[in-house]
């Protein structure tokens, strides 16, 4: 962990605007607003960023989030976008394990001070991201913008957004950038001055070899022990039929899906929300032939799901719900990976995204662990110097093998 230092509306409303050399920032609560210039910028970039899929989440929105927009333009001219999300954190109702485990004499000593701290966090947030999503999903710039510019724009775009906030009532005490890359994040403290860098757990991701022309083909570049492992799920999995879902088939079956989702996210280590019961219904028709929604039936009852989007050359896994005793006795875990990386070549993409958690598990299906970096900063000066204490208190630990299961070069 590293510390980084020397670093609105709709039509009725009164825009927030500024201008910072020769760009200026306009922020606004809906999308339909400037859908034709948010486009302008985001048509090639990502599916993510498209207006159809940020309508759905406005129309939809999960537990206490609301989004926000802003256009970058430069005399005019849209150069860059920047997705924000304002959401209320209860420490305490949206972390299930703070920190690692107190082993030691001193660590148990101070358990008390540990909870007490994750019971008094509760922050208005404002979030530079998708918490919907494991990525950088926060902003897109089209124009030659160094990558230092981009976050000195994008801070001061969150101290617009504040502004609006504070006028009706609702002014954040935080502000998180989420989920870069390496590669991505800025170089020069100098544009985030007193923003807290730390990292949780990796992107796992699988890079398809344009070798795999079938599901075949990815089991025999595999090592014997784990081609085993993937027959032996795969035989589990006999018994249980598998149906594609139309909208309406999820709006149908809205109750039985939210229920088999709430059995995942309840168990999580963090989370910070609840989908909208009929978000995946409208994801459907929002997405069309982009989405894929697959349920696992057990006779005439349904034990499982899980979402997958094609993201341009990306295959991406969205949420997924499971019975857990329906897990154990048939791997529908394991199975799911195995079918979105069967799904990713058959769609010819060039990479299955498996997001987070279930670091160890998901790379025994071949998926590499990416770094991914966020950014944190309290409102409050004094409160900010111990930002990264209390990450170390409250940031879930998890112990995991990164596992290589295929044969030397045959991944690539």
């Amino acid at each position: 962990m590293t510390t980084i230092t020397k670093g609105f509306c709709k039509k009725h409303h009164d825009n927030l605007y500024a201008d910072y050399s020769k760009y200026s920032i306009t922020i606004y609560d809906s999308i339909e607003q400037i859908e034709e210039e948010w486009s302008e910028v985001s048509s090639v970039h990502d599916i993510f960023f498209h207006p159809d899929f940020l309508r759905c989440i406005e129309k939809c929105p999960a537990s206490g989030i609301t989004p926000y927009y802003c256009i970058i333009r430069d005399t005019g001219k849209a150069v860059g976008i920047v997705y924000f999300q304002s959401k209320y954190v209860r420490l305490k109702e949206n972390l299930r394990k703070p920190g690692a485990e107190s082993t030691t004499f001193v660590q148990k000593l101070m358990e008390p001070i540990k909870h007490g701290v994750v019971n008094s966090i509760n922050l208005q947030t404002i979030v530079c991201g998708n918490l919907l999503l494991t990525g950088g999903y926060g902003f897109y710039f089209k124009e030659a913008i160094s990558r230092d510019e981009q976050f000195y724009i994008v801070i001061k775009a969150s101290e617009k957004l504040n502004q609006y906030l504070k006028s009706i009532g609702t002014e954040s005490d935080m502000v998180l950038l989420k989920d870069f890359f390496a590669d991505d994040t800025p170089k020069n403290g100098e544009y985030h001055t007193g923003f807290t860098k730390f990292s949780v757990q990796p992107k796992m991701i699988l890079e398809l070899n344009p070798a795999w022309k079938n599901f075949d083909d990815y089991m025999e570049s595999m090592k014997s022990k784990y081609r085993v492992r993937a027959r032996k799920a795969l035989d589990k999995s006999k018994l249980i039929n598998k149906r594609v879902f139309a909208a309406e088939d999820i709006a149908q079956h809205a109750d039985q899906i939210h229920a088999l989702y709430k059995n995942i996210s309840d168990q999580a280590d963090f989370n910070a929300f609840i989908l909208h019961p009929n978000y995946f219904e409208n994801l459907q028709l929002a997405l069309g032939k982009n989405m894929k929604f697959t349920t696992y039936w057990l006779q005439d009852k349904m034990i499982a799901f899980y979402t997958s989007i094609k993201n341009y050359d990306v295959l991406d896994a969205h949420f997924l719900g499971y019975d857990p005793e329906e897990n154990a006795a048939h791997q529908l875990y394991l199975n799911m990976l195995y079918d979105l990386i069967r799904e990713g070549i058959s769609q010819q993409v060039s990479q299955v995204d498996l997001s987070r958690t279930a670091i160890e598990i998901k790379s025994t299906v071949g998926a590499v662990p990416h770094e991914m970096y966020l950014y944190l900063k309290h409102q409050n000066p004094i409160i900010n110097k111990t930002v990264e204490h209390i990450l170390g208190f409250v940031k879930p630990s998890e112990a995991y093998i990164i596992r290589s299961p295929f044969r030397d070069g045959q991944s690539e």
